[in-house]
């Protein structure tokens, strides 16, 4: 039997396995103020597996220069070590710009952030993925090919309607005191601002 891979994008765009609502309140993860200056480069998750769907995951985002763009690039592999890859998920984001440092209601101190959906994108990497894709008219779509990237944004795959293009996109961003790893905000529970309420507990380091 083949095996159906279900794909849910969590950042932007993310892909998390991570629950949202666990965080340390002993630790200063939530002391450090966030700039343009520290977010710009590359930041890079460990590897994730979930060791029921015998998968992993590593998400890495590419700040711009000024940090005013965005990309985030979620491998999803078919095994629980990273190596093997199976499908890649893209998002976009433009015109990034920082608001004020604020507070979740779990008292972690955040800075909000909006940007504007350039593209989300899909692209299964392996045949059987993209085989599967198209049994299952995957957000609609029976047009899957292996290595080549399908826009799904404004679609609705597995009941999740993803933000069309030029939609505007709210998030937050957390970073610890020693500035060596970020955290981003559970887009699953937003608030009625459409800024998440909570932050998933999964780290990027540079």
């Amino acid at each position: 039997m083949m095996k159906r891979y279900r794909i849910f994008l969590t950042l932007i765009i993310f892909l998390s396995s991570s629950c949202g609502e666990k965080l340390s309140t002993t630790t200063k993860d939530e002391s450090a103020n966030v700039s343009t200056e520290i977010l710009a480069g590359t930041w890079t998750s460990e590897c994730i597996d979930n060791t029921t769907a015998t998968t992993s995951r590593r998400t890495v985002l590419v700040f711009s220069e000024t940090a005013d763009n965005l990309s985030s690039t979620s491998t999803n592999y078919s095994d629980l070590n990273c190596i093997t890859r199976n499908f890649v998920i893209s998002t976009k984001l433009n015109t990034l710009s920082l608001g004020r440092k604020s507070t979740t209601d779990q008292n972690q101190i955040i800075t909000k952030f909006t940007s504007v959906v350039s593209d989300i994108t899909l692209e299964p990497i392996t045949s059987n993925a993209a085989t599967s894709l198209n049994i299952d008219t995957y957000c609609g779509l029976a047009s899957w090919s292996s290595a080549t990237q399908t826009s799904i944004a404004g679609l609705t795959c597995d009941s999740i309607t993803y933000k069309t293009q030029n939609a505007v996109y709210h998030n937050l961003i957390q970073i610890n005191s020693n500035k060596t790893f970020i955290r981003l905000g559970n887009i699953r529970n937003l608030a009625s601002s459409g800024y998440p309420k909570t932050i998933y507990t999964e780290e990027y380091y540079k």
